[in-house]
This record gives C-alpha cells, structure tokens and sequence, in this order.
C-alpha cells in the first residue's frame, strides 16, 4: 500500500482512515473521497482488509464486526463490503463501479417463523438505502437462513439458527460515503440493534 495521493489532490489528512494503491483510477479515488471522514456506528467494530484479488482492476474492502449480547466468540455479527472498479463492465453493471455487500448474524430459532426471512432481510437493506438516499441500480442478491440441531452425542445441545446476507449494486454516483453508511446500518440491524443508531465511532485501520 502507499500513502502517494498527490496525483488526486487526497491529502495524508484526508486519508488518515484508509489507504488505496497510489495507481488506482482518479474516478475510484474520487469517490473513495467519501469515506474521507467516516464516522461510523457505536456498535460496530470496522477495520480496512485486503481486498480481494481478481474480482476487479481496482477495490477498496473492509470488515465490520457487532458484538452480540452473548459476547461469545461464535456468536457476533459479522459484515464485509468491497468496493470494486472496472470500465469494462458498464454494459453488465450500467456502471463503472459496483458495491458488493455481506452480512451474517446469529438469529433466535423460531424468528420470523411467520416471515419470508428473506424478504423481512432483502428489506432491510433496502430501507438502509433509502435512509441514506443511496443513488444505485442492478441490485441483486441472495439471503440464507440456515438452522444446526446437534444430533447423537450433540443431541443436547440447543438449535442455532443464523442469517445470511449477500449483495451486490452499481452506485450511480462516484460518492462511496452513502453506500458505506448504509451498509453498516445493515450490519448493525442484523444483529438485533434499531436501523436509526445514534452513537457512532470512527473507521479503524487495521494493522
């Protein structure tokens, strides 16, 4: 990684949350310009990690993670989202960039017995959208929820239910703030917290 953004006009200051290759396109830095400040929500522990590599010329990726009430070491919120870039994929994407999300959080077993949990999900990622006038287009997606009972010497052992999220969009817009704002209240609901969170923390680099 490198900390030369002068091609861009990005101060050090301005990057003091996250770092981008000093190659990437003027587009991608640009709209990483929103994430220049973030502050994030209180509840939700976020770092930078790598991104992954061959999804796309250019991406910017991190992980958010939510305690849960339990506090164990198998049972918190977990979330990723990257930010990727790649010009040749403005007739699949109607865009140059697309934003693509994930969330995981443990659920009590009987949630939503009553409710399509896949849409009771798929909404509230919409609604996190909407919250933060997200502009986007092309969105797709699954949602999983996935129950384990213990059988023979696990038979003791309670059911575990968990939900799983999966996402992806092309942003009209060459801003990432919004689209970062909207995932962390999707992470943050996942896990059982309200969409409107009120304290928030800044993004941490991971080391």
């Amino acid at each position: 990684m490198s900390n030369n953004f002068e091609p861009y006009g990005i101060s050090l200051e301005q990057m003091s949350f996250y770092e981008l290759e000093a190659d990437v396109p003027a587009e991608f830095a640009t709209a990483a310009l929103g994430l220049a400040e973030p502050f994030f929500r209180g509840e939700i522990e976020t770092t930078q990690i790598p991104a992954p590599k061959g999804i796309a010329p250019t991406a910017l990726a991190f992980a958010a993670e939510v305690p849960n009430k339990a506090d164990t070491a198998d049972n918190r919120g977990v979330g990723r989202i990257v930010f990727i870039h790649d010009p040749e994929q403005f007739a699949i994407w109607g865009s140059n960039f697309r934003v693509i999300a994930y969330g995981k959080s443990p659920v009590e077993t009987d949630t939503h017995r009553d409710e399509d949990p896949a849409f009771y999900y798929w909404n509230l990622l919409i609604r996190a959208l909407e919250k933060h006038n997200v502009k986007y287009l092309n969105e797709a997606g699954t949602v999983t929820k996935m129950t384990s009972t213990g059988m023979g010497s696990l038979s003791n052992e309670a059911a575990h239910s968990e939900v799983e999220l999966r996402a992806s969009w092309s942003p009209t817009e060459a801003d990432f703030g919004n689209h970062f704002a909207a995932w962390q209240d999707l992470i943050a609901t996942m896990a059982g917290n309200m969409l409107e969170g009120e304290d928030v923390t800044p993004l941490a680099r991971s080391k």
